[in-house]
């Protein structure tokens, strides 16, 4: 149930390949005649068909709507049929990987499927106890094997396409006649833990190996109806038995949770078979089908097959809805699981988009503070207003610059008219006696000069200083340096 297939070397004992692909439990394996081919059944619904050899997967055959617990390959390896809880089953081509027919007809899950030699017919084991015998290139239903009384769990053909055995938790093993479409044997298992779980036909077509819920692998005799071996060493119910090609080994796989290989116990001596045989092995002969003798020890047989069932059929019922929820609960993990991927999916694509963002934010963070470094470096080479009339009255007081400069000449008897210049964009007040401030010119020969930026340089005679009369004649060139931008640093001359 670790959802792998294991190829191992029956010499070396060594594993060869370990075939991985299936989601959930492997129920079936099955490999052609040719030995090219491997083909797997899973809880996972699906097929998958197997380079032996390679180890690789051929192809996966989608198409069961529920688990599926058996596959098996016909003679020529080119067709591979499938049995599922579906209770479908399939037959795929293994060239082409796709469904050649469904067949459909059991009313209840399908636990197994075989070919009979020549691959014209198909057969399959239900829970609905029956077996169905198939015509497998028109799907039609050919016989419906009725006389198990519960889940028939396993099938399997003679190599002479005569008989077919059939397995069921019933603890019986019939054995039918095909051609004829009658019982040929019955086995009963004698432990209340004999529920057959599968059945091999021998090559030699006259001996049966069984694996049961004992811990057993027993070797039956048809012809005789009796137990010729039973092999100990598996410690719980067996699950799986094959046959190899030659008939010299048996191979079986249980709940155990190990594969063992038999040496195919030595065959004993067996009388033909004759109506005591027969009817020592709880088969039906011509006789009693025909109400003979031995009608009334087959109707004590049934009754108490009848009443065994009424005790064992409401087990057999929980069991099967047991399964039922098992599965919806595996189809809703399935779905949960789906889910979670998807939504597992969207939130590593958001945390790759709010990584990008962030790494973009990131980006735009070291691109803005080298842009604020600049800034702040040209914003340092710049001075500010305060700044600047500092530095201009310094660079003005360095040069000896003379931005504003007021002369009054003296007179000599005649009236002189002081005249105040200025440059275009200038404006100031000034006084001939030297008393200055900021854009104002106080005394005797105050005056006023306003120009606009665009002027050209005009000549403005004084107004009469504060309480009448001329400039005084010893007045003398005064310096006024006052704010004003750098290309407006002109002189002003009063002048006669």
């Amino acid at each position: 149930r670790d959802h792998n297939l294991q190829v191992w070397d029956l010499e070396t004992q060594v594993a060869i390949h370990v075939l991985r692909g299936h989601k959930y439990w492997v129920n079936d394996v099955a490999w052609s005649m040719d030995g090219v081919h491997i083909a797997s059944g899973s809880a996972d619904k699906t097929v998958k068909v197997w380079h032996a050899m390679a180890g690789n997967c051929v192809s996966t055959l989608r198409g069961h709507m529920l688990s599926v617990a058996a596959v098996s390959f016909s003679d020529d390896a080119l067709r591979l049929a499938s049995g599922s809880w579906d209770k479908a089953v399939c037959i795929w081509d293994v060239e082409l990987g796709k469904a050649l027919i469904t067949l459909t007809g059991h009313s209840d899950w399908v636990h197994a499927v075989t070919w009979a030699p020549g691959g014209r017919q198909l057969a399959s084991a239900s829970s609905d106890h029956t077996v169905r015998i198939w015509n497998a290139i028109t799907g039609v239903v050919e016989q419906v094997l009725v006389g198990h009384l519960q889940t028939v769990t396993s099938v399997s053909f003679a190599r002479n396409g005569v008989f077919l055995a059939s397995g069921s938790l019933d603890r019986t093993v019939r054995v039918w006649n095909v051609q004829e479409g009658t019982l040929a044997a019955r086995l009963q298992q004698e432990s209340d833990e004999g529920s057959v779980h599968t059945v091999a036909f021998v090559p030699d077509s006259e001996r049966i190996v069984v694996g049961s819920g004992d811990r057993l692998v027993k070797v039956w005799n048809v012809r005789t109806g009796s137990q010729e071996e039973q092999l100990h060493g598996h410690e719980d119910a067996v699950r799986m038995v094959c046959v190899s090609t030659d008939g010299s080994r048996i191979i079986s796989c249980s709940h155990d949770s190990t594969v063992r290989v038999w040496r195919m116990p030595q065959r004993r001596a067996a009388p033909a078979l004759t109506a005591a045989g027969m009817a020592l092995s709880g088969a039906q002969t011509p006789t009693a089908r025909n109400g003979g003798p031995g009608r009334g020890a087959t109707a004590a047989s049934f009754q108490e097959l009848h009443e065994r069932l009424r005790s064992t059929e409401d087990t057999n019922q929980r069991l099967r809805k047991q399964l039922s929820e098992a599965q919806l609960e595996l189809e809703n993990n399935n779905w949960q699981m789906r889910n979670f991927s998807s939504s597992r999916e969207e939130q590593e694509r958001e945390l790759h988009n709010y990584r990008e963002m962030i790494s973009s934010l990131m980006a735009e963070k070291e691109r803005l503070e080298r842009s604020f470094t600049d800034m702040r470096r040209e914003l340092r080479a710049l001075p500010t207003a305060a700044a600047g009339s500092a530095l201009v009255a310094a660079a003005a007081a360095a040069k000896s610059a003379l931005l504003f400069q007021v002369v009054a000449a003296p007179s000599h008897g005649a009236v002189r008219r002081p005249v105040l210049r200025a440059t275009a964009g200038a404006s100031c007040r000034g006084d001939a006696r030297g008393t200055w401030s900021k854009g104002a010119l106080r005394g005797p020969a105050a005056a006023q000069l306003r120009l606009a930026p665009d002027a050209e340089p005009r000549e403005v005679a004084p107004g009469p200083p504060p309480g009448g009369g001329l400039p005084s004649a010893e007045a003398r060139p005064v310096h006024w340096r006052g704010q004003a931008p750098e290309d407006t640093h002109r002189s002003v001359n009063f002048v006669p």
